[in-house]
């Protein structure tokens, strides 16, 4: 997530004297990137990036937090400012609406009623501030709310106070029902899925959409005098079911869904009041309504002094690393040789010691570690059931040959699922999938490939190609990754036959058949006599498509990387061509296996030519021992004609 952040407004929150080019220069190379400064309003707006799990520095002052300690580690002096916030007095003036809180929905409720609210115009300073972040000028009463969310990085929202009570003075923290109609603020109206929470008034209307946006029933609006400033934190999955299914994707809505800290609250509430009192002349007419039922304390993270200096490959001064730790915002303390470091409530993201060792090396300057080799040999063991050479040489083959390489998701829909030919409870289901087609672990590459050339509707003959894993259930187990490769063409089929043929030949495999698996079945079955492994298999889906699979973990047992060495034999080979009219529905593979084990002497059977029905195979005649003769060749040329003619209803062009 990018964020603007303008210098001077940075400058509210941090003491130094860096200039803007300075502070790009070292943040970026120890914390949040800042990819460029814009010249905006005669002022210097640095475009952040932020990483998604610190949402913490997702604010002026989050950012200003991370400045100061990086600089100091520069040798820059700097320093976070105090806020100096006042809690202000407590007044019964006007009653606090009756909030109904789920603490299983929202972990923190804090709000208070302003009133005599002006609806004066935003000063310049807060109006030009707004503009240099890209957010929309109201006035007053409106922009503070944006301003304070932006400044301290907790979102709040501000409700017509009047309207509110009007119709019962009651906030129900809910979920709601499938079938509600909400309207937003900005008058777009949505319908409820079901599951969103709410806030809903004592009528069972919706009032607001928490953490996301406001409704317009309970907006600001020109005649308003009063106003209830309220801040909530709702739960993270909850803020992004709602925000994602309505497709209302706010600067709120980004925030929340990344775990901001509720303890933020108070202090933005305590900005707000007083800017509503200094820009708007509101009064404080109640006392602070403040419900925390998720109060928690991150844990305490203990590591010994010497991992730190393992992981860095140097020896750190202990106080450095005090103060390192200490500026972010965690209590730290040295016992001996171990570190005890409390994370503040805003760096949920540091758990584990790893996560300590990690924000020192960023802070003290990845540039700055140690570069230099291994002192041990680097390790040439090879991954078992790996081999990237091969899937290259797969890869740069059918490429070259036409193949289109192409990359499916692993998680599939359920239409896709049930086309792999198993049930979707022989399936492992995704419990929290992204999006309604990506919701089962795939059992088969070929549908996903059969829907990309169905896809490609332009493209007549389309043949295409993966090489990815497959997941196989298995009982209290994470699911077997077995490796495929898959080929899914439009193309002629013994186009695609020989395509294999070349790819195995390329991977020096040899002495292999293609075969029907039995009787009943639709299905080839690609084979490897030598060791009999079983390759894969061929299939075709429908009259237009062919599927070849190929279990990788089969085919490394029987690929080399170079040819196996044959003598050249003393012995001349006789070549003769075989003409016969053959079935349509004939397998040519099956009839050239058949010719090949009829005689000992037939040592190759190729396919040269085909017209209409007639088929025109090439056959060598070798015995390695003898020199052969006509004599020899004429039993073994009759009985090749009397099998076709038996077995597959093929006829002899021309006579024996």
């Amino acid at each position: 997530m990018n964020i603007l952040i303008p210098h001077q407004w940075l400058l509210d929150h941090l003491e130094t004297k860096a200039d803007p080019k300075i502070i790009q220069e070292k943040v970026s190379l120890c914390g949040p990137s800042i990819e460029r400064i814009y010249d905006i309003q005669n002022d210097s707006v640095y475009d952040i990036e932020v990483t998604t799990n610190r949402v913490d520095s997702m604010s002026v002052r989050g950012f200003a937090r991370e400045v100061a300690v990086i600089l100091t580690q520069f040798g820059i002096k700097s320093q976070l400012k105090e806020l100096n916030l006042l809690e202000p007095k407590s007044t019964n003036a006007l009653a606090l609406p009756k909030i109904n809180n789920d603490p299983k929905l929202c972990k923190r409720v804090i709000c208070v009623v302003l009133k005599d609210v002006n609806r004066n115009p935003t000063p310049e300073w807060m109006a030009n501030r707004l503009n240099q972040v890209s957010l929309n000028v109201h006035d007053s009463v409106i922009d503070i709310t944006n301003y304070i969310t932006h400044d301290l990085g907790h979102p709040c929202h501000a409700f017509d106070y009047d309207k509110l009570m009007q119709t019962g003075g009651v906030i129900n923290i809910v979920q709601a029902s499938k079938g509600e109609e909400f309207t937003t603020l900005d008058q777009e109206t949505f319908t409820t899925v079901g599951g969103e929470v709410v806030f809903k008034n004592g009528k069972n209307e919706i009032i607001d959409l928490p953490s996301i946006k406001g409704t317009a029933n309970t907006s600001i609006d020109t005649n308003t005098k009063n106003v209830l400033l309220l801040l909530e934190s709702i739960k993270a999955d909850k803020v992004r079911f709602a925000s994602m299914t309505h497709a209302i994707r706010t600067t709120a809505a980004q925030l929340m869904e990344k775990e901001v800290d509720p303890n933020l609250a108070k202090e933005v509430l305590l900005k707000g009041i007083e800017l509503y009192q200094n820009l708007c002349q509101a009064k404080v007419a109640s006392e602070i309504y403040d419900d925390f039922p998720a109060k928690t304390q991150l844990p305490i993270i203990n590591l010994e002094l010497s991992t730190i200096d393992n992981y860095l490959g140097l020896k750190l001064n202990r106080q450095q690393i005090k103060h390192i730790l200490t500026d972010l915002g965690c209590q730290v303390t040295i016992n001996r040789n171990q570190l005890h470091v409390q994370p503040p409530s805003f760096r949920s993201d540091l758990s584990i010691a790893a996560d300590v060792v990690e924000e020192i090396a960023r802070i003290y300057g990845y540039h700055n570690l140690p570069s230099q080799l291994m002192e041990t040999a680097i390790p040439t063991t090879k991954q078992e059931g790996v081999n990237f050479p091969m899937e290259n040489k797969i890869r740069n083959f059918l490429a070259a040959v036409g193949w289109q390489e192409v990359y499916t998701y692993s998680m599939v829909s359920k239409a896709l699922a049930l086309q792999s030919g198993h049930t979707l409870e022989d399936h492992l289901q995704i419990q929290n999938p992204l999006t309604e087609d990506k919701v089962y672990l795939r059992l088969a590459l070929y549908p996903s490939l059969i829907d990309v050339i169905k896809q490609n509707t332009m493209t007549q003959e389309l043949s295409v190609f993966e090489i990815a894993n497959i997941y196989l259930p298995q009982e209290n187990d994470i699911p077997n990754h077995r490796l495929q490769l898959c080929l899914v063409s439009s193309k002629d089929y013994r186009q695609i036959k020989g395509d294999l043929e070349a790819m195995l030949s390329k991977l020096y495999v040899s002495n292999w058949e293609v075969k029907q698996e039995n009787k009943t079945s639709a299905s080839l079955i690609v084979t490897n006599l030598d060791q009999n492994i079983k390759l894969g298999q061929i299939s075709k889906p429908n009259s237009k498509i062919t599927v070849i699979e190929i279990w990788m973990e089969n085919l490394m047992l029987v690929s080399k990387n170079h040819p196996t060495y044959q003598s050249l034999p003393k012995t001349t080979s006789i070549i003769e061509d075989m003409t016969f009219t053959i079935p349509m529905n004939a397998q040519v593979g099956v009839i050239i296996q058949a010719i090949k084990e009829l005689s000992t002497l037939v040592d190759q059977v190729k396919l040269i030519d085909i017209y209409h029905q007639n088929h025109s195979f090439q056959i060598t005649y070798l015995d390695r021992n003898n020199n052969l003769s006509v004599d020899n060749i004429e039993p073994i040329r009759k009985n090749i004609a009397q099998l076709l003619s038996q077995k597959f209803d093929a006829h002899l062009v021309g006579q024996v």
